[in-house]
C-alpha cells in the first residue's frame, strides 16, 4: 500500500470499528422499555350494525384496526369494509351477503347494508374462519353484483380490498 494511503486506511478501519461498538458507556441507562399494549375496555364491546341511512367515517380504511380486538373504537366488528363505485368513490347503495356457496348462492349467513359512506360493519357473531363463507356485494338499486370465487377466512374486508384491489360495483 502506498505510504500516503496508510493513514486514510487506518482512519477508515477505526470508523468501521466504532460503528460496530455500542455507543453506551457502562454508566448509561438502558433504552426505555416500549409501552405495554393497551387492554381494550369491555365497555367498548357494544353491538353495532351498519344501516342504509346511517353514517360512519374513514371510508376505505381497515375498520378492524380501531373496531377490532386490539382497537379502542366502539364495537368489536366481525365483518367490516367499504364498497366503492368504478370511480373509487364510496357506494352507499351496496348490500353485502356472506353466503355458503362459491357463486354467491346457498344459505345467507349474514346480510349487511352499506351506510351513506359505503361502509358496512357488524358486531354479530359470524362463523369465520371455521365455516367457508363467500362474500357477495350487490347494488340495491340496479341489482348488479360481484362475488369472491373463493371463501374468506376474515371479515376484515378492507385489509385486501383497498388501493389496488377494491371491489367495484355500479
Amino acid at each position: 500500500m502506498h505510504s500516503s494511503l496508510r493513514p486514510l486506511a487506518r482512519t477508515l478501519s477505526l470508523l468501521a470499528l466504532a460503528a460496530l461498538t455500542p455507543a453506551c458507556d457502562p454508566g448509561d441507562e438502558p433504552p426505555p422499555t416500549p409501552p405495554a399494549p393497551v387492554e381494550r375496555p369491555a365497555a367498548l364491546d357494544v353491538p353495532m350494525k351498519s344501516q342504509r341511512n346511517g353514517a360512519s367515517h374513514r371510508a376505505g380504511e381497515n375498520c378492524m384496526a380501531c373496531h377490532g380486538p386490539n382497537g379502542l373504537g366502539p364495537g368489536r366488528f366481525t365483518v367490516a369494509g367499504t364498497a366503492v363505485t368504478g370511480e373509487r368513490r364510496p357506494n352507499p347503495n351496496t348490500t353485502l351477503l356472506m353466503t355458503t356457496e362459491r357463486n354467491g348462492g346457498g344459505t345467507v349467513a349474514l346480510t349487511l347494508e352499506a351506510d351513506t359512506n359505503g361502509n358496512f360493519y357488524t358486531t354479530e357473531t359470524v362463523p369465520l374462519p371455521d365455516t367457508p363463507l363467500f362474500p357477495k356485494v350487490m347494488n340495491a338499486t340496479s341489482g348488479a353484483y360481484n362475488f369472491m370465487p373463493f371463501s374468506t377466512a376474515s371479515g376484515a374486508c378492507n385489509m385486501c380490498h383497498v388501493g389496488r384491489l377494491p371491489v367495484f360495483l355500479e
